[in-house]
């Protein structure tokens, strides 16, 4: 009779010695797994000797960091001028990162407006929602690697990658920014028999121009890490300074561009971040 109530009533404990014992497949699955681990470092070349190297060449880039070349960072110096400084290549990737992100503000925010359904209706708002997907496909390596054929290795070409890449980013988030502004202010502009021109000008921009410069910040602080990687590719700016130093390697000149892209990002990171933190 009471063994009939606790299974009538069944508690925590019953309940789990009722439950099916799967332990043994969970055992089975997790070895079956570290076997798939140990055989796939059979190909990587990872060793005792390259784990070695590894941490001697770390001890060297941790004392280049420490006892940077300051001569090729400032362009001082009997060997090195002001055109090879790393200061001016911190420059050109600032104006890289900035250029591409003002022709695609340009791009984006059009898109924006044409992606919104709220403004453009279901059918173009789908349109312009594929375009954007299409130019979001490529990565920027891949798109400096096709505009490199065209434009020669330089800035323009790092300005146009970016600025293709990132009018994918920005147009998504503009529409989405302008479907969800207050429709009150629309319905109230069309009551006064505003046109599509009014009605953007004093109903939907007074409303997403923060978002709309926020998002931009954020999205050149990406920038400008990304421009110090299509110049390792496209041969200018931080880029090429850091091909240049660890192709020998010496390691107090590597210290110098690291020094560089830390301090750059961090000091971009912070503005912008004060800017958005104002804003929103």
């Amino acid at each position: 009779m009471g063994k009939n109530r606790l299974l009538d009533n069944p508690t925590v404990e019953l309940a789990l010695k009722k439950q099916p014992k799967t332990y043994w497949f969970t055992l089975l699955l997790t070895a079956f797994l570290i076997y798939l681990i140990i055989v796939s470092f059979e190909g990587s070349g990872i060793n005792p000797y390259r784990i070695s190297q590894f941490a001697k060449n770390f001890g060297y880039m941790i004392d280049g960091f420490i006892h940077p070349d300051w001569q090729y960072f400032f362009g001082t110096g009997p060997i090195w001028e002001f055109s090879d400084s790393i200061v001016l290549a911190s420059i050109i990737t600032i104006a890289i990162a900035f250029v591409g992100t003002a022709l695609s503000l340009i791009l984006a925010i059009p898109m924006g407006f044409i992606t919104a359904r709220n403004i453009t209706g279901k059918t173009t708002s789908k349109a312009g929602e594929v375009m954007l997907v299409f130019i979001r496909t490529f990565p920027e390596i891949v798109l400096a690697l096709v505009l490199l054929r065209v434009f020669g290795r330089n800035g323009l070409t790092g300005a146009i990658t970016i600025a293709i890449h990132s009018t994918g980013m920005l147009g998504k988030l503009f529409a989405e920014s302008i479907e969800n502004v207050d429709q009150g202010v629309i319905e109230a502009l069309d009551a006064v028999g505003a046109n599509w021109w009014q009605k953007i000008r004093y109903g939907i921009l007074p409303q997403v121009l923060p978002d709309f410069i926020s998002i931009s910040l954020y999205r050149f602080d990406i920038n400008l890490r990304s421009s110090t990687v299509l110049g390792y590719i496209l041969g200018i700016g931080l880029g090429v300074k850091l091909e240049f130093a660890s192709s020998g390697p010496d390691w107090s000149k590597v210290g110098s561009v690291m020094i560089a892209i830390i301090v750059l990002i961090s000091v971009i990171d912070y503005i912008s971040g004060k800017i958005r933190t104002r804003l929103v």
